[in-house]
C-alpha cells in the first residue's frame, strides 16, 4: 500500500458540510488518499476547527463521533483559544460516489469543492457532504509543541481497511484489542459488556458479518464441541462454563477477556499454543508505566517475583506495559478444567494483590521495598519518633514462655488474630530484627493495646501467645500471604456463626433438622478445616502446585461465604 502525503494536497476553498439540522464550512483541508495496486481504497480529510465548532460536533455526534467510540484524551485538556485538528475518513460504501469519474487526487479535490459550491447555491445535498457519511479518526490539538487529544475506534479498526480482501482477521482483531486496551486504562469503572455491545451496534452496518465472527456470546460457539479436540476448544469450554465474556482474537487461537477484582479492572488474554501444547494466561496491568518510573517499577516486580512458584510479573521497557503470566505445558496430557481454573485464578489474584503497590510506586515517592512490604504484610509502618521509649517486648519472649508453662497454649492462635495483626506480628518479630528493635517494639506495643481493646482481658494472653508464636516459627513471605487470607476467612466464618447462633437462640427449641442448626453445623465444619490449614501453613513447604491449589480453595471458600452472607 502507498499513502499520499497529507500535506501535499491542501484545499484552500471552503467545503460546506451538512448535518441533520444545520451546516458549517471549513477550509485549509488536507486531503489524503490510501491506494492499493493503483486503486484508491480510502479518502481522508484533515482540517482545523475552532473550539466552539468542536463542541458542536461532539455534542451532536457529528462524523459519527459518539462517546462509546472515543478513546480517553491523553496529554492534558483542550484549550478554547487554540484550533483543534480533526481527521475524518469516508465510509467505504460512499467511496464509489467519489470515484465515479476519476482516481486523480487533484480532480477529486476539485469535485468536493464544486459540490460544496453547488450546495451553497441550494442545490441537492450530496451524500459526500453529509457528516453522517464520514467517520472521525482522531481529534488533536498542539499545545507548546505537545500533542493533546485522542483517537477513535475507527482509527484502530478502519472500515476501509476491513473491506480490503487482503486484510486478515488477525489485523482487525489486533485493532479492536488495542482500542479496548486504551479505553479501559482510564475507564476501568465503566468498562462492561454493555460497552462492547454499544460498539457492535455502531459499527454493525459497516462490517456486520465480520463483527459476528469476532464477538461471540459465551455458549453460542457452533465450532466448539462437547468433547474438545484442541487446547483452544478446552479454553473456550472453560470460560463458557465459568461464565466469562470474551472476544476471539489471533485467528481463533486466543481470547481477550476482562476481569474486575477488589482493586481494579483490567484486560486478560488466554492463548493456546497448539504446536507446543502450552496454555498461557496474561493479566495486563491497567496502568501504563511512565518512562521515568520504569527502573523503579522493575525493582518492584523483581521483589514481587521472588518466591513466586506459579507465574511472574513482566515489564516491557519499550512501552511500560506490565503483565502477570501463568502458563502450563500439557504435552502428553490434556488441558483439564481444573488446570485452567488453577492458572486463571492464581493469575488474577496476583494482579489484584499487587496492583495497588504498582499505582503507589508510580504516584508517590515510596520505595519499591516499602510498597512490597505494605502488600505482603498488609500494613503501613509509621516510623516512631525518637521520643518513643524502647520497650523490652522482643527480649521478653523467654520470660513469657515461663509464665505460660502452666497454661494451655492455644494451637490455633492464627484463627483469633486478624490478617492485619498477623502481618504486623510477622513484620515486627521476623522481618525487622535484629537491626530495627526500636521500630519493632513500637509496633508490638501498639498491637498489645489494640488486642486488649478488641478482646478485653483475653487480649493480653493472646498477645503473649502470638509474640511467642511468631518469635519461634519462621514463616516465608508467600506462606504469610496465604495465612492472612485463611485468617480473614476464619474471621468471617466466626462472624456468621455468631449471627446464626443469635438467631437460633430466639427460638427456645428448634427442630433437629432446622435450617439454622444445619447451617451452624456446616460452618463449624468449615471453620475446622480452615483451622487445620492455619495450623499447617506456617511450616508448609508448598511443594508442586500446592500454592495454586490453596489459592483456588480460598476463592471457593470466599464464594461459599458470600452466598451464606446473602442468605442471612
Amino acid at each position: 500500500m502507498s499513502l499520499y502525503n497529507k500535506n501535499d494536497l491542501v484545499l484552500e476553498e471552503l467545503i460546506l458540510f451538512t448535518t441533520s439540522n444545520s451546516s458549517f464550512t471549513i477550509n485549509q483541508v488536507n486531503l489524503a488518499l490510501l491506494k492499493q495496486d493503483d486503486k484508491i481504497i480510502e479518502c481522508c480529510l484533515k482540517f482545523p476547527i475552532n473550539y466552539e465548532l468542536y463542541q458542536q460536533i461532539e455534542q451532536q455526534n457529528l462524523f459519527n463521533l459518539k462517546p462509546e467510540v472515543k478513546s480517553p484524551i491523553t496529554g492534558g485538556k483542550f484549550l478554547p483559544e487554540i484550533e483543534i485538528n480533526l481527521e475524518i475518513t469516508l465510509k467505504p460504501d460512499i467511496l464509489p460516489q467519489l470515484l465515479e469519474t476519476t482516481n486523480n487526487p487533484e480532480e477529486i479535490a476539485n469535485y468536493l469543492v464544486n459540490l460544496s459550491q453547488q450546495q451553497s447555491e441550494n442545490k441537492d445535498i450530496h451524500p459526500l457532504l453529509q457528516t453522517e457519511n464520514w467517520l472521525c479518526l482522531s481529534v488533536k490539538q498542539t499545545q507548546n509543541n505537545k500533542e493533546i487529544g485522542y483517537n477513535t475506534f475507527w482509527y484502530y479498526v478502519n472500515p476501509s481497511v476491513i473491506n480490503n480482501p487482503d486484510t486478515t482477521s488477525e489485523q482487525v482483531s489486533e485493532g479492536i484489542v488495542n482500542f479496548v486496551k486504551e479505553w479501559t486504562q482510564v475507564n476501568l469503572a465503566t468498562a462492561t459488556q454493555n460497552f462492547t455491545n454499544d460498539i457492535l451496534t455502531d459499527i454493525g452496518n459497516i462490517f456486520q458479518d465480520f463483527s459476528n465472527e469476532i464477538f461471540l456470546e459465551p455458549g453460542k460457539q457452533d465450532t466448539i464441541q462437547n468433547n474438545p479436540e484442541t487446547l483452544f476448544d478446552s479454553i473456550i469450554n472453560f470460560f463458557d462454563q465459568d461464565d466469562w465474556s470474551y472476544v476471539k482474537i489471533e485467528d481463533n487461537t486466543a481470547l481477550s477477556l476482562a476481569f474486575e477484582g477488589d482493586t481494579g479492572r483490567w484486560n486478560c488474554y488466554a492463548k493456546a499454543r497448539e504446536e507446543q501444547k502450552q496454555f498461557v494466561f496474561y493479566s495486563i496491568c491497567p496502568v501504563q508505566i511512565p518512562e521515568n518510573k520504569r527502573l523503579t517499577i522493575s525493582e518492584f516486580i523483581t521483589r514481587a517475583n521472588y518466591g513466586m512458584i506459579n507465574g511472574n510479573f513482566e515489564l516491557d521497557f519499550n512501552d511500560g506495559e506490565i503483565r502477570y503470566k501463568t502458563s502450563i505445558d500439557v504435552d502428553g496430557d490434556k488441558l483439564s478444567f481444573a488446570l485452567i481454573k488453577n492458572l486463571v485464578y492464581a493469575n488474577v489474584i496476583m494482579m489484584d494483590e499487587y496492583l495497588p503497590g504498582i499505582i503507589n510506586v508510580i504516584e508517590s515517592d515510596i520505595s519499591p521495598e516499602l510498597a512490597i512490604n505494605q502488600i505482603e504484610q498488609n500494613q503501613e509502618i509509621n516510623q516512631p519518633s525518637d521520643e518513643i521509649e524502647q520497650l523490652p517486648l522482643i527480649i521478653a519472649v523467654d520470660e513469657q514462655k515461663e509464665d505460660l508453662k502452666t497454661q494451655e497454649r492455644n494451637p490455633y492462635i492464627l484463627t483469633i488474630l486478624t490478617p492485619e495483626e498477623i502481618a504486623q506480628f510477622h513484620h515486627a518479630l521476623q522481618v525487622m530484627p535484629p537491626y530495627q528493635h526500636k521500630q519493632a517494639n513500637a509496633i508490638l506495643e501498639k498491637l498489645k493495646k489494640e488486642l486488649i481493646s478488641r478482646l478485653g482481658e483475653l487480649g493480653e494472653t493472646i498477645f503473649i501467645q502470638a509474640n511467642i508464636f511468631f518469635k519461634e516459627i519462621t514463616i516465608s513471605a508467600k506462606n504469610i500471604k496465604l495465612v492472612q487470607r485463611y485468617s480473614g476467612i476464619a474471621g468471617r466464618i466466626q462472624s456468621l456463626l455468631e449471627k446464626l447462633q443469635n438467631l437460633s437462640q430466639k427460638d427456645d427449641e428448634l427442630p433437629i433438622n432446622a435450617p439454622e442448626l444445619k447451617a451452624i453445623s456446616d460452618l463449624q465444619t468449615l471453620f475446622n478445616s480452615v483451622e487445620q490449614r492455619l495450623q499447617e501453613l506456617p511450616t508448609d513447604t508448598l511443594i508442586g502446585n500446592k500454592e495454586v491449589e490453596l489459592l483456588v480453595e480460598i476463592e471457593d471458600l470466599r464464594a461459599n461465604l458470600v452466598r451464606r452472607e446473602k442468605l442471612l
